[in-house]
């Protein structure tokens, strides 16, 4: 009987070294960054080293390349940074595990379904989620000033309804707390 032969299996855990070519003894490889599954290696490798495409590329390299110099290791780095094919392996990547503009979507869509769904259990949580994420929560409006609101008539309307014990600006005060930092540049101005 014959063996029938077995598929080539593709091997899912690259190594390190993964996309490399050599130019020669003494210079640094080459990574082939426009061929796809080299751009998603490369990708898998950045994201990995938090987003340090420096590191990403020491690692590459540590196996075929061990005594790369800072300045060579920049300069790959700077290449692939410019590359597009390696931009979009990232987005792509990015949006796998849960980062980036679609992702974001798509949590705040499914958010808004347990808000406006009828568990009251996920309801309080799903809700201050879906405040923090779309920046409602951080609204800071304590160093703003407030605008002035004016009545047209309401003097009068006061002056009717309480008679003598209406109030005055006679005696009405207001205290309003200055911004030490707007009084500093003011003074600098004022000195120059």
């Amino acid at each position: 009987m014959a063996k029938k032969k077995q598929p080539a299996t593709e091997d899912v855990n690259p190594p390190d070294s993964y996309g490399l070519s050599s130019r020669g003894p003494g210079k640094p490889p080459q990574i082939r960054h426009a061929r796809p599954e080299v751009a998603a290696h490369v990708a898998r490798m950045v994201v990995a080293c938090n987003m340090d495409y420096e590191a990403a590329v020491t690692k590459m390299w540590a196996e075929e390349f061990p005594d790369a110099t800072d300045a060579q290791i920049q300069e790959t780095a700077q290449t692939l940074i410019k590359s597009p094919h390696v931009t979009r392996a990232i987005d792509a990547q990015l949006e796998k595990i849960g980062f980036g503009d679609k992702a974001q979507s798509k949590l705040i869509a499914l958010l808004w379904k347990e808000v406006l769904g009828s568990n009251d259990k996920r309801f309080p949580i799903a809700a201050r989620l879906l405040a923090e994420i779309t920046q409602a929560a951080k609204a800071n409006t304590r160093n703003e000033k407030m605008p002035t609101l004016r009545i047209a008539g309401i003097e009068t309307g006061i002056q009717a309804m309480l008679g003598e014990h209406a109030p005055t600006d006679n005696y009405a005060t207001i205290d309003v707390e200055e911004d030490p930092d707007a009084t500093e540049s003011s003074d600098t101005d004022s000195t120059t």
